[in-house]
């Protein structure tokens, strides 16, 4: 898709990206960006925080909380490819807006999400929503995980499992 033929950009950030002030970097009439509360709640630093609430107060930051269902769609699919051990809350309401988003995208618009989470770029890719890391080379190949157990070869059908039914030993994560 040429730049031309996009109307409208949301761009959801994350934690890093408001660490690194991103909100006060760009702007342009076509680009909405977004942040949900729980990312909001992590900027704990007195100058991030300053730059975020400058950002809000002069309208070029929103902050959006992500629809249950679609909080409940993204815990989903994110326990479909065995990320759940490494996704926190807050990337969880990150991963939900970006779907609520792309559900509801019109032909010429575009969702992407800036982080540099590998988690989060990872469900993302599998899901088919775009990110943009700010200070890392970002993932290519999407991964799905699944659980076993290093000592009886035990394989989980829950992937939040920890501990082995078999033979108690700690389960671990393994790349499909």
């Amino acid at each position: 898709m040429s730049n031309e033929s996009i109307k409208l950009k949301y761009i959801i950030l994350d934690t890093s990206a408001l660490l690194a002030k991103y909100q006060l970097l760009y702007y342009s009439n076509d680009v909405v960006l977004m942040t949900t509360p729980l990312v909001v709640s992590e900027v704990k630093d007195h100058e991030s925080r300053g730059a975020l609430d400058l950002a809000v107060s002069l309208g070029k930051l929103l902050i959006v909380e992500p629809q249950e269902a679609l909080i409940s769609k993204a815990r989903d699919f994110v326990q479909s490819i065995g990320e759940n051990y490494s996704i926190s809350p807050t990337d969880l309401s990150v991963i939900a807006l970006a779907l609520q988003l792309k559900d509801r995208l019109k032909r010429g618009e575009v969702v992407v999400v800036i982080t540099d989470d590998y988690s989060i770029q990872n469900t993302l890719l599998n899901a088919g929503v775009a990110f943009k890391p700010l200070r890392t080379r970002g993932i290519r190949i999407p991964r799905k995980y699944f659980v076993i157990c290093p000592t009886c070869n035990y394989a989980s059908t829950n992937i939040l499992e920890k501990t082995c039914p078999l033979c108690n030993t700690p389960l671990i994560k393994l790349s499909s």
